[in-house]
């Protein structure tokens, strides 16, 4: 039987005092055999009953509702209410330590019964115990604690502790819907003890499956060399250490502050100081969370790549490098000054070009360049690639040649494109792009 003194998981209150105990024991025995004996002497069909309490807390309330219920379905109908009402004063008597009947009231079908403490009410603290967590998953687990303080304490605020004997399942159903929504995937354990003349409900947060085993940065950007942004994703899959092990529902709930928390880390690199670039992350909470970042310059374009190309005899291969410093305008519109060199690998026949474009609307860029080859003026049109996306760009000549093609980011180093030359020959082809 529970008595106040020393504690034990999984239960509300364990006793160190065997006189106590024994006493509780004895106690519930008797109160049992009692209300069996009068049990039995009933007869007849039972009739239902409604159950109102009055005095105690609505979680309370219901407990003892329930269990005023199952003795009056026991009862016979023809038994008169005044008989009921003794039968009931005294066996929730017996079953509700630490409450006292002030009255019983039975009418219609209905039984009233008025509950108040037997003594001066306990004084309790509720302590939630943070988990073995660290920074940052431990900063907002915190602020999450500090929101159920009011509730818990308002929760057992002048329970008798007697009345644990009880109402600790009860008690830890309350707790967990409270802790439910706020702390998803943490499973309280209760564990009460007293100390200098108050009670201590003490809550200790276990995590549930399924955990976070794994977290995969995915870093992209069109204005960054990939070879640059791969130290920043060795960087963040090493700080991202702490979410190893966290319920993957709580993560869920803190996707926004994750990415916050990604954003503000690489913005302390020495990369994205130099090239003034604007990290956005997208956390997506799983055994293996995925966490994508884009992190596009706000000030320069720099780019490398090498190409291979297949189903052509007029092209093998090139490459190439991109080099843009981006302008500040009146208009929304984005812009771009940017000059570029390329060597084809069939003749080492090198071309630079040197061009200005503008964006409309997203990764969509218009422009024009010069091309050293010809000495001609081209039109461009592109969509700068996105992982996993389908992307196309379109070059024209001021003499009406042009080249085009239509292609897919497979991954942060390669890309493949169904390219069309109307200068080449074979003017259809295949080209292999690797991202340096």
């Amino acid at each position: 039987m529970i008595t106040p003194r020393a504690m034990r998981a999984d239960s509300t209150l364990v006793s160190g005092n065997f006189s106590k105990q024994g006493k509780y024991l004895l106690k519930s025995w008797v109160a049992a055999i009692y209300i069996a004996a009068t049990l039995l002497m009933f007869t007849g069909r039972a009739f239902a009953y409604s159950v109102e309490t009055e005095g105690v807390q609505e979680w309370l309330g219901q407990i003892i509702e329930r269990s005023i219920s199952a003795v009056a379905e026991r009862m016979p109908e023809s038994q008169s209410d005044e008989n009921s009402e003794k039968v009931i004063e005294v066996i929730a008597g017996k079953l509700f330590d630490g409450y006292k009947v002030d009255s019983v009231y039975v009418s219609s079908g209905v039984i009233k019964i008025k509950l108040s403490t037997a003594k001066a009410p306990d004084k309790w603290r509720v302590e939630v115990q943070e988990p073995q967590i660290q920074d940052p998953p431990l900063q907002w687990i915190k602020a999450d604690i500090a929101g159920t303080e009011k509730p818990l304490n308002e929760l057992i605020r002048d329970l008798p502790v007697e009345a644990l004997n009880w109402c600790d399942t009860g008690l830890k159903e309350e707790v967990q819907k409270i802790l439910s929504p706020v702390l998803p995937g943490w499973k309280p354990t209760l564990m009460v003890h007293s100390e200098n003349d108050e009670y201590i409900m003490k809550v200790s947060l276990a995590p549930e499956l399924p955990l976070v085993l794994a977290v995969n940065p995915t870093l992209t950007s069109n204005s960054l060399p990939t070879l640059l942004h791969e130290d920043l994703r060795e960087d963040l899959m090493q700080r991202s250490s702490p979410f190893i092990g966290i319920p993957v529902v709580w993560a869920k709930k803190h996707e926004k502050e994750i990415n916050v928390w990604t954003e503000n880390f690489l913005q302390t690199r020495g990369i994205v100081e130099r090239t003034s670039a604007e990290p956005k992350a997208s956390f997506s909470a799983g055994q293996v969370s995925q966490m994508k970042v884009n992190v596009e310059s706000r000030h320069y374009t720099i780019a490398a790549w090498a190409a291979l190309y297949a189903g052509t005899e007029d092209k093998t291969g090139e490459i190439g490098i991109h080099l843009g410093r981006k302008l500040k305008t009146f208009s929304r519109w984005n812009m771009e000054i940017y000059g570029e060199g390329i060597i084809e690998l069939q003749d080492w026949d090198p071309e630079g070009r040197i061009g200005l474009r503008w964006s409309p609307w997203g990764d969509v860029w218009v422009g024009g360049e010069w091309s050293s080859r010809d000495s001609m003026w081209w039109g461009r049109i592109n969509i700068d690639p996105r992982m996993h996306k389908p992307y196309v760009w379109l070059r024209w000549r001021e003499d009406g040649e042009y080249n085009a093609a239509i292609g897919y980011k497979a991954t942060e180093y390669i890309s493949f494109e169904l390219h069309y030359d109307t200068r080449d020959e074979d003017s259809l082809g295949l080209r292999m792009i690797g991202n340096l």
